[in-house]
């Protein structure tokens, strides 16, 4: 890429780690030189306004995902993965138009699967190229796997927010046959040395689809209301600023800065969170390991607590499961010394 050009970056808007994980894409791209315009949608677009407030951003169409409350086996899920499918060519069509109107010279898109184009250079970010993860059957994945490839495939290039090898995060979801460029483990915590807080709490970081965002930030509310002597902070990663009924030792935080985020993760006794994969990457930035709740029948995410519990050492629970466990004997350590390398100069390559 040429620098001193104008680059659209936009990221997928299902929950905020999309967003997250464009912090430092962006601040990187800045620094080097490029205008860079961020488009995007929701709450994401919301995030990234706030954290680059100089920068023009652009709304792009949207359509809403909802896991229903079983997941992708749910009639709200397929609906959902019809809209998406509209969508896509909904957010070409919008890209072109953007194109002309802003004189872009580069397209990055994070996950957005149709913001390909034939006019100039456009390169997707993705760490799932493989659906194979033991939970849909193999017929299934096959077929998804070919869908997501003959997108990606209109785009210039690849990129994979992952490590190769040993240091990978996402193991067989970033398998694949398909050129790529290895971009390391992105998050905006990266290089960050956050202020410690004093204080004994556990931490909730909450964000992602709802319903079920709500429906495990309801279990835990409920949980720490019957154990007065435990602290729990949430942080809520949502639009909405609605209050909590809440009893003395739960405190609650919506969408609060980066630098406080980090600094309650630093400091923590215990983090419980999902197993998205930004969240992930944070973790590692920080040097910290969690319980982590995967979103029930969401395949993606119960791979990768199950890959975190083997291989980084820790804890995972069904979140059916959570009404059963006793919160006050669970034990880990807390401290995750992970050699955490992000190479962002692969995509002036």
């Amino acid at each position: 890429m040429i620098v001193g050009s104008k680059i659209f970056v936009a990221p997928l808007d299902w929950g905020l780690g999309h967003a997250s994980r464009c912090v430092p894409i962006v601040q990187f791209l800045v620094e080097q030189g490029f205008e860079v315009i961020i488009g995007g949608s929701g709450d994401s677009l919301a995030y990234l306004h706030e954290r680059f407030p100089k920068l023009v951003t652009i709304e792009l169409p949207s359509a809403k995902m909802n896991y229903g409350r079983r997941g992708m086996v749910s009639l709200p899920f397929l609906f959902s993965m019809f809209r998406f499918a509209r969508n896509i060519r909904k957010e070409h069509k919008a890209l072109e138009k953007i194109i002309a109107r802003y004189s872009i010279d580069y397209v990055l898109s994070d996950n957005r699967l149709g913001l390909f184009s034939d006019s100039v250079p456009s390169f997707y970010m993705t760490h799932q190229l493989n659906f194979d993860n033991g939970f849909l059957n193999r017929f299934a994945a096959r077929m998804m796997k070919r869908l997501h490839h003959r997108y990606i495939y209109k785009y210039s290039y690849c990129f994979v927010p992952d490590a190769k090898g040993e240091l990978s995060l996402s193991g067989i979801l970033s398998d694949t046959e398909i050129k790529v460029r290895h971009l390391g483990p992105l998050s905006r915590f990266y290089g960050k040395v956050p202020k410690k807080i004093d204080v004994d709490f556990d931490l909730l970081l909450l964000s992602g689809i709802e319903p079920q965002r709500t429906m495990l930030e309801n279990i835990f509310i409920e949980k720490y209301m019957s154990m007065p002597n435990s602290g729990l902070y949430i942080i809520r990663g949502v639009s909405d600023d609605a209050e909590l009924s809440l009893s003395s030792n739960i405190s609650c935080e919506t969408n609060p800065s980066d630098d406080r985020i980090a600094s309650l993760i630093v400091s923590a006794r215990r983090i419980f969170c999902r197993s998205g994969y930004s969240t992930l990457c944070d973790l590692a930035a920080l040097g910290r390991r969690a319980v982590l709740v995967p979103t029930p029948r969401q395949p993606e995410q119960e791979y990768l607590a199950a890959r975190f519990h083997e291989k980084f050492g820790f804890v995972s629970f069904a979140q059916g499961d959570l009404s059963q466990v006793n919160f006050s004997g669970i034990s880990y350590d807390s401290v995750w010394k992970y050699d955490y390398i992000c190479n962002l100069n692969e995509l002036l390559k």
